[in-house]
């Protein structure tokens, strides 16, 4: 951000350090927050805290009078050993503590902002001086500064509080105790991808000796949800301080699943037809929008090169809003109604003001949020070929709106299983937003194309007029598959493991992934000495196909586990925990420990929001599960969760009557 120089206060006879910053890297808006935030940062003072005593600007060139401290940051002169480690620790809590009361968040927690005097004490610097990620991103889209460290409310622009330096805290000890970053392959975005999505392998899968209770902590630290984080830096302190925080024999609440030992999550490959989507986006928001259609074969990478995508946007200061259809079909334009609910809550806090007529319109279309617009009337009854232009008229107007105030992306996942009314809705939005900041995407199974006439047709009329770019995802290859396998087991591939690999699953990423969880879980790959253990490949069995590899990993689960599984599968990829109480029979423990069984196994994963969501990993997995139940359990499984939904709807009650309410 700028020069730190060493100078001498001639008033008061002192030695101080003055950092002279980056007029043109902050802009105006940017000097005058940081001269705001350096006069309330000005107010601290606390021992581990290097203190601010002035601030101001000299012909429009920002700067800072700071206390000089001698000494090395913590980067340069890292802790030797774990007490080391921990009493820096108790430090940067401390100073935390300090500053978060006073209403001063970091944001910008590094070793680099820690600096050790030579009598051993650590203090902080740059206290709120941090630039949002948005501000760190340039025209062109490419990232600036440190995003190492970066907690992932940060990232997407979300409302944040002190517990977001508490993950860059735990970031800070996964680096000091390892050695290593959780997340440092690849550009920037792609680190913030992970930051988001990717699970940080267990410290004490790199270096066995870290004590587990510390390893718990720094876990702990760097949950994705701040609400599992340790609630204060005053209570991270508290658990610092444990007597048995060092012990290596302590015994800790979090049992180290075996495929924890994996890394999952992270996005390998596809860097062409990831730049093409970004290139699309900057269009969109330039005011040209399109429609990205993305096609493939089932766990091809459909699904998480949208993620990536729907990640820059958000870093950039875009919304992205996603539907989704499910096998079996559904309620018409279901696959919008998750678009529509999460663009009303954003419509809501950017402070929009829907008319009525376009209100009721989206009711219309998504009826179960009728409970929450009681006050909103219905508009007059047309025929029903006008009302339907009417409506779609009004989605229009609607997604037009907030793309005024930020760019959006609109996308729509396994479009193959899209009723005829939702693609009839695609196809109307693709022509209407071209002169919008809007950009329309949608995943789709080309293997299913014989069976989704309605989606065959979208794509005949959206080729016809030249509304959409289509991406096609190949399989991966030999040197994709070799890079794909390094980044699950992080170590070297042998040429012999990577050629078993790559002949069984043709370089299809998902059939990879599982093939791989199921050979852990079968004992056939073990983690031993801080290292993998493969046999020759003539001792692994491998599956013949992904649904052979998911099959086996479900059986191999307790029998509890595998029934709500199959009960879960019936109720759809996405299902509330409420509904799954109601339609199962296990007592509620009982099932709390067969949701954690498929959640160690990486089955099922918990979707943050308002109620208690689950969702599967993937969509083959439930399609897997439910195929291998006979027909007449089939149908008892679909009368409990039609049973269970209709409870679970009389239960429910809107938390609040008003038009523009926000909502999870």
């Amino acid at each position: 951000m700028g020069t730190v120089y060493r100078a001498h206060d001639a008033v008061l006879d002192r030695q101080v350090a003055i950092k002279v910053l980056s007029a043109a890297a902050l802009g105006t808006e940017g000097r005058e927050r940081m001269l705001r935030e350096a006069q309330a940062i000005a107010k601290l003072n606390h021992p581990n805290i290097v203190q601010v005593f002035d601030a101001g600007q000299l012909d429009e060139t920002p700067y800072i009078v700071m206390e000089l401290v001698e000494g090395h940051s913590l980067h340069e002169l890292p802790p030797k050993d774990f007490p080391g480690i921990v009493k820096i620790a108790r430090q940067i809590c401390a100073a935390l503590e300090h500053a978060h009361r006073n209403g001063i968040i970091h944001r910008d927690l590094k070793p680099e902002n820690v600096i050790i005097a030579p009598d051993g004490s650590a203090k902080l610097m740059d206290f709120g001086l941090a630039r949002s990620v948005a501000s760190r991103m340039t025209s062109e889209g490419e990232i600036t500064g440190t995003v190492f460290y970066l907690a992932p409310e940060l990232a997407l622009g979300k409302d944040f509080d002190g517990r977001a330096d508490l993950y860059a805290l735990g970031v800070m000890l996964y680096e000091l105790t390892t050695g290593e970053l959780p997340f440092s392959k690849g550009d920037p975005l792609t680190v913030i991808s992970q930051h988001i999505h990717a699970s940080a392998i267990p410290p004490r899968s790199k270096v066995p000796t870290i004590p587990p209770l510390l390893e718990q902590l720094i876990q702990q630290l760097m949950s994705k949800d701040p609400a599992e984080r340790p609630e204060s830096a005053a209570a991270t302190a508290q658990l610092l301080e444990s007597p048995s925080l060092l012990d290596l024999q302590a015994e800790t609440d979090r049992e180290l699943a075996l495929l924890a030992r994996i890394a999952r999550g992270k996005f390998i490959g596809r860097t062409p037809e990831l730049k093409q989507a970004r290139s699309l986006w900057a269009q969109a928001v330039a005011g040209q929008g399109t429609t990205l259609l993305i096609s493939g074969e089932p766990g091809i990478g459909k699904t998480r090169i949208l993620r990536e995508l729907a990640t820059h946007v958000e870093v950039s200061g875009g919304v992205a809003l996603f539907g989704e259809a499910y096998e079996g079909g559904g309620a018409p334009y279901a696959p919008f109604g998750e678009a529509i609910r999460r663009g009303l809550q954003r419509a809501a806090q950017a402070g929009l003001e829907l008319p009525q007529v376009i209100l009721a319109d989206l009711l219309a279309l998504v009826p179960e949020l009728h409970p929450y617009y009681a006050d909103t009337p219905p508009n007059p009854t047309l025929t029903p070929e006008a009302e339907q232009q009417r409506q779609f008229e009004s989605v229009v107007a609607f997604f037009s709106s907030l793309s005024d105030s930020a760019p959006v992306l609109l996308a729509l996942d396994d479009a193959h299983w899209a009723d005829s009314g939702s693609l009839a809705l695609l196809r109307h939005l693709a022509r209407r937003t071209r002169r919008q900041r809007l950009l329309l995407s949608a995943t789709y199974r080309e293997v299913e194309l014989d069976e989704a006439r309605p989606l065959h047709e979208a794509l005949l009329d959206l080729d016809r007029n030249r509304l959409a770019t289509r991406l096609k995802l190949a399989r991966f290859t030999r040197e994709e598959t070799r890079d794909l396998l390094f980044a699950i087991f992080e170590e070297e591939i042998t040429p012999e493991f990577l050629d078993g690999i790559f002949r069984e699953t043709e370089g299809n990423p998902f059939f990879i992934e599982e093939v791989c969880k199921a050979l852990v879980e079968a004992g056939k790959i073990h983690f031993e000495d801080g290292h993998w253990h493969r046999p020759e490949m003539g001792e692994l069995a491998i599956p013949q196909s992904v649904r052979m590899a998911i099959q086996s990993r479900v059986t191999a689960l307790p029998e509890a586990t595998q029934e709500v599984l199959r009960l879960a599968a019936v109720l759809g990829r996405e299902f509330e925990y409420e509904t799954l109480a109601v339609a199962c029979e296990l007592e509620e423990e009982a099932l709390i420990d067969a949701l954690e069984s498929a959640q160690r196994a990486q089955l099922i994963e918990e979707i943050n929001g308002g109620e208690v969501r689950f969702s599967f990993v993937h969509a083959l997995i439930p399609t897997t599960v439910a195929e291998g139940v006979r027909t007449l359990r089939r149908r008892r499984y679909h009368r409990r969760a039609a049973d269970a939904r209709l409870v679970a709807s009389f239960r429910a009650t809107p938390r609040s009557r008003s038009p523009y309410a926000t909502f999870s």
